[in-house]
């Protein structure tokens, strides 16, 4: 049986026991508490640190594709670079091969013909000239200094080249409108965008009367004439075939009326002049102009063929010369013997 001493002592015991379990209850559930704020923490510091991460390869990715772009550009400068020596060196290659033939002929057949016009003389000191430019730059390019400013001297070398080239081109053709008629001739004068009357006179001699003809030939010419010269009136449509013009695609009520009421050979005169201007560029500017023209390929003509067929004149003409004064020579001494 139980003391009464000890039935006093369990409550007290009691309080304490529950007093010592509430402590330990708050301790965990603090302890919890802060084990629940250290996991967001750590949650938190695991999506910052995934975030850094993220960014961090971004900015690697960004630096190789940096990296990979710089290395591109440098590749097409690198590639560029060499493209433009080869090119500087084939033209080089080409402006050395052209001049000296050029020039060798030129010479040659001044030596031979014993020609010494002003216009000789002009492409002998030019094609000199340029021959002296292109040795230099060649030797510029074979001791390794070429630089930068080269190639803007190459630039201006060649566009020196081509004023040169038009100045022989304007005295060529003053040339020829001195000395020549289109009769007979391959290469002579032919005024661009100046139209024929003779396909018109025929037509309508074909069609009228003798004294209505040429009347009506006048009116059809001057109509004609004067839609060429209009820098508004540009029908054709020309068809390329690999870079070559193939064929013209005309498309206007007034040609195609002058094709069914005067004839094919009508239609072609007004087109063909028409093409003559598009191929001299001269669509913008409708004035009639002379122009070097190879008559037998019925094109323009280089300078190179206008040369070559003045040389070729002079040499006939020395050849005829001298076959007249061997003659006279043969002639001379036939009498001298008779007379003895």
């Amino acid at each position: 049986m139980a003391e009464p001493g000890d039935a006093r002592r369990l409550p007290t015991n009691l309080d304490v026991l529950a007093s010592d379990v509430h402590s330990k209850v708050e301790f965990y559930k603090n302890a919890y508490m802060d084990c629940i704020g250290i996991n967001n923490v750590l949650h938190g510091v695991m999506e910052e640190k995934g975030k850094l991460q993220e960014e961090q390869k971004a900015v690697v990715q960004l630096a190789a594709e940096k990296d990979k772009l710089i290395a591109e550009l440098n590749a097409q400068k690198d590639h560029l670079t060499t493209r433009n020596e080869e090119q500087a060196a084939e033209i080089e290659s080409l402006k050395e091969q052209l001049n000296e033939r050029e020039s060798s002929q030129a010479l040659l057949a001044l030596q031979g013909s014993g020609l010494q016009s002003t216009q000789s003389g002009i492409l002998t000191s030019m094609w000199k000239q340029v021959y002296i430019r292109s040795m230099k730059k060649r030797q510029r390019h074979s001791d390794g200094s070429v630089e930068d400013a080269d190639y803007q001297g190459l630039s201006t070398e060649l566009e020196a080249a081509k004023n040169e080239l038009s100045d022989i081109h304007s005295k060529l053709i003053k040339g020829f409108i001195d000395i020549s008629s289109t009769g007979g001739r391959n290469i002579a004068i032919k005024s661009i965008g100046q139209l024929s009357d003779k396909p018109f006179l025929q037509a309508c001699f074909k069609k009228l009367t003798p004294k209505e003809a040429p009347e009506k030939a006048s009116e059809l010419y001057n109509f004609w004439q004067k839609q060429l010269l209009n820098p508004d009136w540009n029908p054709s449509k020309t068809l390329m075939d690999e870079g070559i013009s193939k064929e013209i695609d005309v498309h206007d009520v007034n040609l195609q009326e002058l094709r069914a009421s005067w004839g094919e050979e009508v239609y072609k005169a007004v087109v063909n002049c028409l093409m003559e201007i598009e191929e001299c560029g001269r669509l913008t500017d409708r004035t009639i102009v002379p122009e070097l023209w190879n008559f037998k390929e019925n094109r323009k003509a280089t300078c190179s063929e206008c040369v070559e067929y003045i040389f070729s004149q002079v040499k006939r003409l020395n050849g005829a010369k001298g076959r007249t004064t061997r003659r006279a020579v043969n002639g001379t001494n036939a009498v001298t013997r008779y007379n003895l």
